[in-house]
């Protein structure tokens, strides 16, 4: 019985992903891994919570393999990592989703259905997807606490909501105002900055200039350009700058006041008369007839509008210099509160034009043609300008795409601007990936933060704990406990503590004992969300959260997608400044976006979007996972089914393969590891030397959260092991007797295994997983019962060999070059050459050449390797001037330059070449001013890369010839071998038909033949149809084989 379990002949890697994660269960392993570094320090990781009411898509597998890496590899290190789950279950994706199935058609009509039947039926959707997301974060091999999750519709994490805003409410940062706030009419519910950041889009609309009429002068009008012709009936006045030129033109009898600068662009070559030119502030107060009666003349307290102000704000840049002031902007809102103006909102909550507005009442503000028919008005009445198309970025909501409008509304603010500096001073300790976030996309929205609208208008979520009075007290209450002292009643402990169950509470004012009544208003889900390093222990209100917080408090390490630095990361790090002065989280990767192949958002309608499940079983997770190691995180990440493929020939069969190699030979010797090293070869050393490389590129590459530059050591170490070691080893492992080098070789593959298993374990857990358990386990017995249990390698710099590694990178650069000549030239890798010649340029590298020759010559199959340090042994080398580069410096004298340019040799090239100057009649000449040719000398083919020159022989002779045809004969006799599924120690009986330059070859090379294909005999026949027929370099032949039954 075999001590190590073999490889399969064509593994399943999805199958054998479900065997480890049924295994990983029954074993707690996850759990293990907690339990067993309980005494180590804490590594802390948050997990910005996901929405379960959809399913998770390929985006997301991203980020759970990012945020997977980093734990598992902290844990190996010795770092207790709790990784707690949790879901984002309140806001109005929720909200859209139940309206949707409701039948529900706006926020409207949600009273008459029943605001409690709603909410229950909120909550009945927000885990649906819930499994969806268990599975996918199973399947990806993500270790996650999904036994204990936080979610923010709990009471618990409701209470820490409560506390939260209690703190901002103490420290006198959270104020109630009526001001302009983006404002979406189909959702009913106003928005943050950040949240309207998130829902630009590009959209064509009409645009117009308006003619206003101004009074007491006859046919003289302002000029006023709107992108949103709809406010115009809303229009309160006119702003103009106090200290711009405005001038007085007069066009076809008609006279129009505009910016002096911006005439020539609103006229388009109309001809016109200048009239005169004033200052704006000369024109302050004067009045205009609005463009429509429906609200014309002074309001209920006297106010009166439609008169010019002035405006610091208004600048000539674009329109008319003249902006058209409405209660919908926030420069708007500000000129007609200060100068107590009407407060005219002529559309209301839902987006509808308010009764009064003439033939426009009742008309949604967006409704297709609107803009249309307000220009043909303004047009009969002689009342439009100009007229344009203008493309332009407008806010639509983030969730259900209408677009916005700016609204006066009354809301609830946090004075985030108040602590700009603390937020600027918090962001600077962060360590932001990429680094160009932290002071660019970041940073300016931090420089340009405004204070943040935190309450909302709508039903499910967590409900402001502040209560008023008719005599003007308000409290903020900070958890269930301190709302009891205000009720006289006890409380249900079951109570949930959503609206409208929490407004059933009666509670009596502390300063008069009459009823309050709560603020009617909902907590920004995002608000929720930046709490979650209190609200996923219910701190403080739940039992022993106080303790887990100060363990978990702040985040090590948080990764999400890029839109989250004006989402989940600002709101963060806005909270966690406001209540602990620093931020709540150390470094942070920002995820790019995932697009099809052709740069497409994915999308159903498309059909592009890719199923994450499907590929696991397709590929297994391994395999996904890689792919996305295998390049920066950020940046819009083109996904096709391609680069999975190539993540499992690049990473998951060469590392299987070295794995399957071993316990080949492993079973075959029964090898057992005794923990010596043996006599080590220099190739045994370079390997070792290698190995302790690696490890140390990938801890700091991981220390400094950089996965690509991991993944790219990890490739070359598998490419210097496998298409390296293992190749130049292989024949060690085949020696029938039981030497020293044979235990060498065994011992330092084995390490090199299980080294490369423990690093590669944190990005690829399952086939790492199988190879700890199938060998490395068998050969250590007392190693912990999972590899995710293991410590990471502990090797120091003093292990390492930088010289031998740096005398084999010249070696294998050599080879490298010579297969790259073979290539170009078309010359089989088992066609033999009479030699190599290679150029060397020091004396120390010369020795280790000589003493690696063996191994040149087996790998790049050459009978001869020749060294010489000189190129010209080589290549006939010329130079000549590059006279577009040195023309300029010798002028008339450029032909004198190039003649004594052209005498040179290898000793200046080689001056250049090093980065020196030569003079040439005064100018300091480098090797950009030359232009090296080689030609190459009869007989040879010639290559040079980064001053590395390597030429081979290809005259063939027929001696050579004839090993290229036994090689090629051995090569099918192989992979017939193979096809028979002959076991690698099973010997062979041959037989071989062909052209008589086949047989001669044969011949000739019999004892090779038969040792590298195990052969017992080979016998020459005649063809028959037994025999399999096969071409060697277009020669004709046909073989058979049988197993020789008792031969060894």
């Amino acid at each position: 019985m075999s001590r190590y379990i073999p490889a399969e002949g064509q593994a399943d890697f999805p199958a054998l992903e479900n065997q480890i994660l049924d295994w990983w269960s029954a074993e707690r392993i996850f759990e293990k891994s907690i339990e067993q570094r309980s005494e180590g320090p804490d590594w802390v990781f948050y997990d910005g919570p996901p929405g379960t009411n959809g399913k998770p898509h390929i985006g997301h597998m991203l980020q759970s393999s990012l945020k997977d890496l980093w734990p598992r590899y902290k844990t190996m290190q010795g770092f207790r990592v709790l990784r707690k789950a949790g879901w984002d279950t309140h806001g109005l994706p929720v909200e859209l989703k139940a309206e949707r199935e409701l039948g529900i058609e706006d926020k409207s009509q949600i009273p008459a259905y029943g605001v409690e039947k709603f909410m229950e039926y909120c909550r009945s959707t927000v885990f649906r997807f819930k499994g969806d997301w268990e599975q996918s974060i199973r399947r990806i091999g993500r270790f996650l606490d999904l036994s204990d999750p936080y979610a923010t519709l709990t009471n618990d994490y409701i209470q820490s909501d409560w506390w939260v805003i209690r703190q901002i409410w103490d420290k006198g940062l959270l104020y109630r105002d009526f001001r302009i706030m983006p404002y979406c009419a189909r959702c009913g519910t106003t928005l943050s900055s950040f949240e309207v950041a998130q829902g630009y889009q590009d959209v064509m609309d009409l645009t117009l200039t308006a003619r206003f009429p101004v009074v007491g002068l006859e046919r003289t009008y302002f000029l006023a350009w709107t992108t949103t012709p709809w406010t115009l009936i809303g229009n309160t006045a006119l702003a103009l700058n106090p200290e711009l030129d405005y001038v007085f033109v007069e066009v076809d009898g008609d006279t129009l006041i505009l910016a002096r600068e911006l005439v020539e662009s609103v006229l388009d070559g109309h001809a016109f008369r200048l009239v005169k030119t004033v200052k704006g502030r000369e024109l302050d107060g004067m009045a205009y007839t609005p463009l429509w009666d429906f609200f014309a003349g002074p309001d209920t307290e006297g106010r009166v509008p439609h008169h010019a102000l002035m405006g610091d704000f208004v600048t000539a840049e674009d329109g008319t210099g003249i902006v058209h002031l409405a209660l919908y902007g926030e420069d708007d809102y500000r000129m007609i509160k200060r100068d107590n103006l009407p407060r005219i909102q002529h559309v209301d909550e839902t987006g509808h034009f308010i009764e009064g507005c003439g033939p426009y009442t009742g008309r949604y503000f967006k409704a297709d043609g609107l803009d249309l028919e307000i220009l043909k008005d303004l047009q009969s009445r002689g009342l439009l300008q100009h007229k344009h198309k203008h493309t332009h970025s407008y806010p639509h909501c983030y969730k259900c795409e209408n677009p916005l409008m700016y609204f006066a509304r009354t809301s609830w603010f946090i004075r985030t601007s108040a602590v700009r500096e603390q937020l600027l001073a918090a962001n600077a300790e962060i360590n932001w990936y990429p680094g160009y976030i932290k002071d660019g996309r970041f940073g300016n929205w931090l420089e340009n933060n405004i204070d943040w609208g935190v309450s909302r208008d709508r039903y499910w979520g967590s409900p402001m704990p502040i209560w008023s009075c008719a005599c003007g007290k308000q409290l903020c209450v900070a958890s269930k406990a301190e709302l009891q002292q205000y009720v006289s009643q006890p409380m249900d402990q079951e109570l949930d503590l959503h609206a409208p169950w929490i407004d059933y509470v009666e509670v009596s004012c502390p300063d008069c004992s009459a009823r309050m009544t709560r603020e009617p208003y909902l907590l920004d889900c995002w608000f929720n969300a930046g709490l979650m390093p209190w609200g996923q222990f219910g701190y403080p209100a739940k039992p022993g959260s106080e303790a887990l917080f100060e363990n978990q408090y702040p985040a090590d390490f948080i990764c999400e997608g890029l839109d989250q630095t004006r989402g989940w990361f600002y709101t963060l790090l806005a909270l966690s400044t406001i209540l602990t002065g620093r931020s709540s989280f150390r470094n942070v990767i920002c995820t790019g976006l995932i697009a099809d192949k052709d740069g497409r958002k994915m999308s159903k309608t498309l059909g592009n979007v890719v199923d994450p499940g499907e590929l696991f079983e397709r590929f297994g997770a391994d395999a996904v996972r890689w792919t996305f190691y295998n390049s920066h995180p950020w940046g819009q990440k083109r996904y096709s089914d391609d680069l999975v493929r190539d993540a499992v020939r690049d990473i998951v069969i060469p590392y299987w393969n070295i794995y399957s190699f071993f316990v080949t030979y492993a079973n075959i010797d029964g090898w057992t590891f005794d923990g010596q090293p043996g006599q080590l070869s220099e190739l045994d050393r370079w390997i070792r030397s290698a190995s302790v490389r690696v490890i140390g590129q990938v801890e700091q590459a991981l220390e400094g959260y950089d996965v690509y530059t991991a993944s790219t050591a990890l490739l070359a170490y598998i490419e210097d092991l496998s298409n390296w070691y293992i190749r130049r080893s292989r024949t060690r492992f085949w020696k029938s007797e039981d030497g020293a080098d044979k235990q060498a070789a065994f011992s330092t593959l084995y390490r090199c295994i299980r080294d490369l298993t423990l690093i590669l374990a944190p990005f690829l857990p399952f086939v790492t997983e199988t190879v700890y358990q199938r060998l490395i386990r068998r050969a250590e017995p007392g190693l912990p019962e999972s590899v995710h249990l293991c410590r990471w390698p502990d090797v120091s710099h003093e292990q390492r060999d930088e010289v031998l590694e740096s005398e084999m990178s010249l070696v294998t650069h050599a080879v490298n070059l010579g297969r790259s000549l073979r290539s170009r030239h078309n010359i089989k890798t088992r066609q033999p050459l009479r030699k190599m010649l290679l150029v060397v340029g020091r004396e120390s590298d010369d020795a280790f050449v000589h003493r690696m020759e063996g191994l040149i010559r087996e790998e790049l199959n050459v009978r001869q390797v020749e060294i010489s340090r000189r190129e010209e042994d080589l290549v006939h080398l010329s130079v000549k001037a590059n006279y577009r580069e040195l023309g300029r410096f010798f002028a008339k004298r450029m032909p004198e330059a190039a003649a004594i340019i052209a005498d040179w040799g290898m000793s200046e090239i080689e001056t250049l070449e090093a980065g020196g100057t030569i003079d040439v009649l005064g100018v300091a000449v480098g090797l950009e001013g030359i232009a090296i040719q080689r030609e190459e000398r009869e007989g040879l083919i010639v290559i040079t890369e980064q001053g590395f020159t390597v030429a081979l022989d290809t005259e063939l002779d027929e001696d050579l010839l004839q090993e290229g045809l036994a090689r090629e004969l051995v090569n099918r006799i192989q992979t017939l071998r193979k096809e028979s599924e002959l076991d690698v120690t099973d010997r062979i009986r041959l037989q071989l038909a062909g052209s008589p330059a086949v047989l001669a070859a044969a011949e000739a090379h019999r004892e090779y033949i038969c040792r590298e294909t195990l052969a017992v005999s080979l016998d020459m026949v005649s063809a028959n149809g037994a025999l399999k027929p096969v071409t060697l370099n277009e020669e004709e032949a046909a073989i058979g084989l049988e197993r020789s039954a008792g031969e060894d």
